[in-house]
């Protein structure tokens, strides 16, 4: 042996002071667990924020719908701050979701690798699950969004139903004014189906603003929203159906992306809309 701990052999110098392999798997073992767990607890938490958020919807107590909550889709409780994000945030938590449920499968296949004994299987699978929760997570966002933004609409249902009612009732023909609504241009001529508002419709005994109304003789009436509520339909049905495809008045396709109801044949709705000017909207997502 020579000094500081070496041994010679030739002359190569070998120190007895580097980590052996088995420490480097020890390591590695340790922060894929930490890795892990961290991912756990976060995605835990996320889940509980939504899970017991008392402003959400539910059509029974909230003791009976926390006992079938292995029953719902992802997004049944969700914090009302969710609604208040724009296409473009749910689209970047969506991705971010995907991401993460990426970035588990890395782990779970390093978990494969660095593991010993039950840990080679256990973390592997454990890491799955994580994933897989990411995953939905990111593909259901935009329907989560759309539970947060049905808590706050369900409280004009009634209000809405019973303009709609009035509006299905005394349909006009041709563009003009409805008091207490607002002026609007009606489409197609001789027959509409779509009334454009003009200026700033608001819907009777609501602060609900309006684009556009649409109807589908003997289906719905539907009230396309704006200002805090953009990407958003208020879907009155008269058929005991949910919300279908239809093509509107302006010859635009409209097809449910997602949607949830929130009173008796009333509907709030995310639509992509296609059409001649080639104009799409809408992500995808659904509550089915």
């Amino acid at each position: 042996m020579t000094a500081a701990g070496k041994s010679s052999v030739g002359n190569i110098a070998i120190s007895e002071d580097l980590p052996s392999g088995g420490e480097y798997r020890s390591t590695g073992r340790r922060i894929i667990w930490s890795l892990i767990m961290i991912n756990a607890i976060a995605l835990v938490t996320l889940i509980g924020l939504f899970y017991f958020d008392r402003n959400a919807p539910a059509d029974t107590s909230p003791l009976l719908s926390k006992l079938r909550w292995w029953s719902q889709p992802w997004g049944e409780y969700v914090p009302i701050v969710v609604s208040k994000a724009g296409s473009a945030a749910s689209q970047g938590a969506a991705q971010f979701g995907n991401l993460l449920a990426c970035l588990t499968l890395v782990l779970s296949a390093a978990a494969a690798f660095w593991g010993r004994g039950r840990e080679r299987l256990a973390l592997p699978v454990f890491g799955l699950l994580l994933a897989i929760g990411w995953g939905l997570l990111g593909t259901n966002w935009d329907a989560i969004r759309l539970r947060g933004q049905s808590a706050e609409l369900a409280d004009y249902a009634e209000s809405v139903g019973e303009f709609a009612q009035q509006l299905n009732h005394a349909w006009p023909d041709q563009g003009g004014e409805i008091a207490g609504f607002g002026a609007f241009l009606a489409y197609p001529y001789g027959e509409p189906r779509t009334l454009l508002m003009l200026g700033d419709a608001q819907i009777p005994n609501t602060t609900l603003r309006v684009a556009a109304v649409e109807r589908t003789p003997g289906q719905a009436i539907r009230f396309q929203l704006t200002g805090d509520t953009p990407d958003v339909w208020f879907e009155c049905r008269t058929a005991e159906t949910s919300p279908t495809a239809f093509r509107g008045g302006l010859q635009q396709m409209h097809t449910p992306t997602a949607d949830l109801e929130i009173a008796a044949k009333t509907y709030v709705v995310r639509y992509a809309i296609t059409g001649p000017e080639g104009a799409t909207s809408g992500e995808r997502g659904s509550t089915k």
